[in-house]
């Protein structure tokens, strides 16, 4: 009862004080876990890629098409292993602004892991170098950065796609 009486009898500056404090280290504690740098990259990541729908990714700059049965094939490699990122060089033409996509291929992969993998340069004529990520992680490492560089130092066509689900995708 003692307590009771304490608290009431406090000044009015003490609890609006309190109320402050308490305000201020609840923002900090939510902060951590809803702006912590994980969900952070998973918000970014959805707001800048797309879905595909109906075998086309429509991206501001350019349409990729999949035909001849690709985007299944490409379907198929992101659900065999979703423990290993993978890598596959997409070929076609380009018509416009559209990347028409009529086959695919698996490059010889060196190291795969979770979150990394080395492979085999795609072929000069690869419109699109696609990787995986791990799940609603589509945006671009530093490394993914410096390997399109190169890629585009052979080919200034290719694209770089980063596919983090089933059918979400970034470009680059």
């Amino acid at each position: 009862m003692e307590n009771i009486q304490n608290l009431e009898e406090r000044p009015l500056w003490k609890k609006i004080l309190i109320g402050i404090l308490s305000l201020f280290l609840l923002s900090l504690f939510l902060s951590y876990f809803l702006l912590s740098y994980p969900l952070f990259q998973i918000f970014e990541s959805i707001f800048e890629s797309k879905i595909s729908k109906e075998n086309k990714i429509i991206f501001e700059e350019v349409t990729i098409i999949f035909q001849n049965n690709t985007y299944n094939l490409l379907q198929q490699n992101y659900y065999e292993d979703q423990s290993v990122e993978f890598t596959v060089c997409l070929k076609g033409q380009i018509v416009q602004e559209n990347y028409i996509i009529q086959s695919l291929y698996t490059p010889k992969i060196y190291e795969q892991s979770f979150n990394h993998v080395r492979f085999e340069a795609c072929s000069n004529d690869t419109l699109v170098l696609l990787h995986s990520h791990p799940f609603r992680r589509c945006i671009a490492s530093k490394q993914d950065l410096i390997t399109l560089e190169s890629v585009k130092q052979r080919n200034n066509n290719t694209l770089m796609v980063i596919m983090c689900e089933p059918n979400r995708f970034s470009l680059y």
